[in-house]
């Protein structure tokens, strides 16, 4: 029988959900906390502000469309179908971000303990029973998705806090895999702050050789 917690998350799921973005062709995958707004909006991950500043470090200044945007228009077409974008938690986690006011009011308690778990980050498990249970029914899901993806030669890419926190605990790892550790949340502009610019560097070598051809 499913708990009370799981069935709200999946309803959750089923209602708010911002698929993955990848194709076939995938050989970086970013993977970021959750959707926001935008990204409701638009259907797609890194769909607002921080997707556009992505855009902008990877491709150019004069490239205004936000990365998730950019990946969904080009889905066809080189180097975009070879980058993609998984968010840990498919729906949003912020109340403010979720279309149906009436929704959070219903589960308010439920919205409470996954904003209170998108930002406690400096713990791996919590005092609080209701805490562990949701980011063990959040694991559960994300570690299958990217089990899915175990065969691939693969950059990862998390981004955040939160991103790496969950992708370090879904302990799903792959001989094919590369990571690419301590990269920023893309929000705020930090991507083109001086103090990760090793990190974004690296970030922009793996899509320069996917540009090159070079990733296979």
């Amino acid at each position: 029988m499913l708990s009370d917690m799981k069935k709200i998350f999946l309803q959750a799921k089923e209602q708010f959900t911002v698929s993955d973005l990848f194709s076939s062709d995938l050989h970086i995958l970013f993977i970021l906390e959750s959707p926001h707004r935008e990204e409701i909006k638009h259907g797609a991950p890194l769909a607002g502000s921080s997707g556009r500043s992505v855009s902008k470090v990877l491709f150019g200044e004069q490239e205004d469309l936000p990365f998730g945007r950019l990946l969904k228009k080009h889905s066809e077409q080189r180097p975009y179908k070879g980058l993609g974008i998984m968010n840990v938690c498919p729906f949003p986690m912020q109340s403010e971000a979720i279309p149906s006011g009436e929704w959070v009011n219903e589960h308010s308690d439920f919205v409470k303990v996954v904003e209170k778990v998108r930002t406690s980050n400096d713990k791996d498990t919590y005092k609080q029973d209701e805490w562990n249970s949701f980011q063990e029914i959040m694991l559960a899901d994300f570690k299958e998705r990217l089990k899915k993806l175990s065969s691939r030669p693969l950059v990862i890419v998390p981004c955040g806090r939160f991103a790496q926190k969950q992708f370090r605990l879904a302990e799903v790892l792959s001989p094919r895999w590369s990571l690419i550790e301590n990269v920023p949340h893309p929000s705020y502009n930090s991507w083109t702050k001086e103090r990760y610019s090793t990190q974004i560097q690296e970030v922009k070598h793996a899509v320069e050789s996917l540009k090159a051809g070079e990733l296979k």
